[in-house]
């Protein structure tokens, strides 16, 4: 992102793993979802990586706290189908691209296999070269 400011975005898709292999993984996921509708996706996001042994119920409100949330509406956000559905669409986003695990990363729409930062450099540059 510092090395194309105006010429790269990045989009983030949600893609949390089944409740059998991982049972906190779609509660988390709508923990930064609703944290996202204050602005605070990431905080949220690296709170919940930061301290991604502890994510029962009772820990995801005491981070949403922890980084400023209106909690009650957190709660709100949090328990809404809207939120629910926004991950599912993500979800299914990522299985019609393939995706069977994360990260996962694509440029352009290309899948990124090289993931160093050179391989980011070339893919992007490539797909800045056929752009133009």
């Amino acid at each position: 992102m510092k090395a194309y400011p105006n010429d790269v975005n990045f989009v983030y898709k949600q893609f949390p793993l089944p409740a059998t292999m991982h049972p906190n993984a779609m509660p988390a996921a709508k923990a930064a979802a609703a944290a996202g509708r204050q602005g605070k996706f990431w905080e949220m996001h690296d709170m919940l990586f930061q301290n991604n042994r502890e994510l029962g119920a009772d820990k995801l409100k005491e981070y949403a706290g922890k980084i400023g949330l209106d909690v009650a509406r957190w709660e709100k956000d949090y328990n809404s189908p809207e939120i629910e559905q926004e991950i599912k669409k993500d979800m299914a986003d990522g299985q019609a691209a393939d995706v069977t695990g994360t990260p996962t990363f694509f440029v352009n729409g290309k899948r990124a296999t090289n993931r160093s930062f050179d391989g980011f450099k070339d893919t992007i540059d490539a797909a800045l070269k056929q752009g133009s």
